[in-house]
C-alpha cells in the first residue's frame, strides 16, 4: 500500500512539473501572426449596388486597432447601406475585437433590441446578430458577426472561448468582426431590414473567400 501511495505521489508530481511547463510555454510562446485577408476579393458593385468608401479618421483607426479595414456605403437607390471589416492579425492588449454592444452606448446609441438574425447566402443558414439601436432622432439596423481561424462566430462569449483554445493550441488568433448597418426611417423598417439582409448575404461568400485568403507571413 506503501508503494502505492508513493508511485502515485510520483506520478502527480511528474504531472505537475509537465503542467507548468507546458504553462510557461503558453506564457512565452508568441505565435507567428496570421497574414492578412485578400480584402480586394470583396467586390466594390454587386448584383445592382454601387458603392464608394468610408474615410476613417486616424484617431477612429487607432482605437479600432485593427490591422486592417475595409468600409464601405453600398447603394442601389436612395437607401445607403454600410459595409465594415475590421481584421487582427493577432490578438493583442491594444489591438482586439471591440463588441458592437460596447462601442455603439459609448458612442450616443442605445440598444433597443438584441437578437438573432438568419442570414441563407448560397443556401446556408446562418444565425448571425443583429441590434436595433437609436440615438434619439433616428433608429439603426446592425447585423454582426466575428470570424476567427476560419470559423464563424456569433456572440463574443463564444468568440472569446475560441481565442482561449487557439490559445492553448499555440495558434494565431487571425479574427475578424464584420458588420453591416441602415438607418430605418419610419415606415420602411421592413424594406430597409429586407435590403440590408440581402446585401449581407450577397457579400458573405466574398468575405469568406477573402478572410481563407491570407497573404504574408503566417498564412
Amino acid at each position: 500500500m506503501e508503494e502505492i501511495r508513493k508511485r502515485d505521489l510520483v506520478i502527480l508530481v511528474i504531472l505537475l512539473a509537465l503542467l507548468s511547463g507546458y504553462t510557461y510555454l503558453l506564457r512565452y510562446r508568441k505565435p507567428e501572426p496570421a497574414g492578412m485577408p485578400s480584402l480586394e476579393l470583396i467586390p466594390e458593385r454587386i448584383e445592382g449596388y454601387g458603392s464608394h468608401p468610408i474615410r476613417m479618421s486616424p484617431d477612429a483607426l487607432k482605437v479600432l486597432g485593427s490591422d486592417t479595414t475595409l468600409a464601405r456605403v453600398y447603394t442601389g437607390g436612395e437607401r445607403e447601406l454600410e459595409f465594415f471589416l475590421g481584421f487582427f492579425r493577432q490578438q493583442q492588449k491594444n489591438s482586439q475585437i471591440h463588441s458592437p454592444k460596447h462601442c455603439y452606448p459609448g458612442s450616443g446609441w442605445d440598444i433597443i433590441r438584441e437578437s438573432r438574425m438568419e442570414l441563407s447566402p448560397e443556401g446556408t443558414v446562418l444565425a448571425a446578430r443583429s441590434l436595433l439601436i437609436s440615438d434619439g432622432r433616428s433608429k439603426r439596423l446592425v447585423i454582426y458577426w466575428f470570424n476567427i481561424n476560419g470559423r464563424f462566430i456569433t456572440n463574443e462569449f463564444a468568440l472569446k472561448w475560441q481565442q482561449l483554445i487557439s490559445s492553448l493550441q499555440g495558434r494565431a488568433q487571425a479574427a475578424a468582426f464584420i458588420r453591416f448597418s441602415v438607418i430605418l426611417p419610419p415606415g420602411e423598417e421592413r424594406e430597409a431590414t429586407r435590403e440590408l439582409t440581402e446585401l449581407a448575404e450577397k457579400i458573405y461568400p466574398y468575405i469568406e473567400r477573402s478572410l481563407r485568403k491570407l497573404k504574408g507571413d503566417g498564412a
